[in-house]
């Protein structure tokens, strides 16, 4: 008795094949490398066990030496697990400790009374990223001057008594946060002007005291912003992209269940997957106003295009038409007839997701897939021969309206992909 497993990864394909009775497993990678790395130490050759991939005759002996006892899989280096999952983390609690320590310097260098609102401007301001740490750095800056303005003008128009200034802070808190609801960047303007009225003290003037909370507040800001950018920096450019490499990966499992369940003959409920992978593509493509603001800003020299979510929308979209087609089985003589065609073209598909997840972490452009044409071409003539057998003239239109359904998303998932590709390699990071 002989089990059969396969799964997907970000980059390789695996097939296990199990005999029972025995500890021999048998290892086969759809993947063009001519080798693959699974273990430390533990490597085999594609080419003999899948000579399609390769264009050559098996070696007998090689292939025997792939049916071997599965090694014991090296478990992790104690901490190695916790470190890389922390190691964001660990990034930007550095980042804000060294511009907490260049800020707190910088405040007793200056002789600054009231220099810890810059390191609280330093601890709001810092983000994950250069663009979202920048962002935030200017709205808070911006929020600054108008609270910090709006606070001055009441405290010289309202007299120094607590049912004076009672009233003056409502009427200003009132005024800044219908502005902060209009304008979301004014939204910590409104403490600003609260810590000017309520604050300041009688012996210091008002317009050296707003200007001073400006200054303070600027100071957090652009350190915040410096140690973003050269501190462990995390462009938000590099991140996006990852997001995007995940949608792809996500779209390559969804396109990998779509073909199983055409091969199978079953349906496939896809509505909560279609959903995470729309969720996971809202998220990634947020990023794209950060990594617009760092080139704005000179602090990246990736330039930005929307071109690519454009793209991943319509590919998302596409998976979205296929799945619905599939939510019930196709009729036994359509599945018969298409679906070998039609699921062999969406696992090209999908193999072509993970290249161009590939490119996108890499910043090159994407690899040629040589079968992707092979079984566009496969399907269109499978389709044809069907549209000419009696099978099609005696299907009822239901049946026949899914296939041509099918067949037009297959083309449109086909020139989506290949419009994607060419986007990525807009955006591929040029040689240096």
């Amino acid at each position: 008795m002989t089990a059969k497993v396969h799964f997907t990864t970000t980059k390789y394909r695996f097939n296990f094949v199990h005999v029972a009775q025995s500890p021999a497993v048998v290892f086969i990678a759809s993947h063009p490398e001519r080798s693959i790395s699974l273990w430390e130490g533990f490597r085999f050759d594609i080419a003999a066990f899948a000579p399609h991939l390769c264009n050559r005759t098996p070696d007998k002996g090689a292939m025997k030496a792939l049916s071997i006892s599965m090694p014991q899989k090296a478990g992790p280096r104690p901490g190695s697990f916790l470190a890389a999952r922390n190691k964001p983390a660990l990034a930007q609690a550095f980042r804000v400790m060294a511009a907490c320590l260049v800020t707190y310097l910088i405040v007793q260098l200056l002789g600054l009374k009231q220099g810890y609102w810059a390191l609280f401007t330093v601890l709001i301001v810092m983000q994950g990223s250069v663009g979202a740490t920048a962002g935030a750095a200017i709205d808070r800056l911006i929020a600054t001057v108008a609270g910090a303005v709006l606070g001055g003008l009441a405290v010289l128009a309202t007299p120094h008594q607590p049912v004076a200034i009672g009233a003056s802070l409502i009427l200003v808190s009132g005024i800044l946060t219908f502005a902060a609801v209009r304008l979301p960047r004014l939204r910590g303007a409104g403490l600003t002007a609260a810590i000017v009225i309520l604050t300041r003290s009688p012996d210091i003037p008002v317009g050296a005291f707003v200007i001073d909370r400006i200054l303070e507040i600027s100071l957090g800001g652009l350190v915040g912003v410096l140690a973003s950018r050269f501190i462990l920096p995390s462009r938000s450019h590099g991140a996006m992209m990852k997001g995007f490499a995940g949608v792809l990966d996500a779209i390559a499992e969804r396109l990998e269940a779509q073909a199983d369940a055409l091969e199978s003959g079953q349906a496939l409920a896809s509505s909560d997957a279609n959903i995470a992978v729309r969720q996971s593509l809202v998220a990634a493509e947020a990023l794209l106003i950060e990594a617009r603001r760092e080139r704005s800003l000179w602090l990246a020299d990736q330039d930005v295009s929307d071109a690519i979510p454009r793209a991943l929308w319509r590919v998302r979209n596409d998976i979205v038409q296929i799945g619905g087609l599939l939510d019930s089985p196709l009729p036994p003589t359509v599945s018969q007839s298409v679906g070998a065609a039609a699921a062999e073209m969406l696992r090209t598909q999908a193999s072509h997701a993970q290249a161009c997840a590939r490119a996108m972490i890499d910043g090159t452009s994407v690899a040629q897939q040589d079968d992707e044409a092979d079984a566009g071409n496969a399907f269109e003539a499978v389709f044809n021969a069907y549209q000419k057998s009696d099978t099609a003239r005696a299907g009822g239109f239901e049946a026949v309206g899914r296939i041509f359904e099918l067949a037009f998303a297959l083309r449109r998932i086909r020139d989506d992909m290949q419009d994607l590709a060419a986007r990525i390699a807009e955006a591929a990071t040029p040689e240096r």
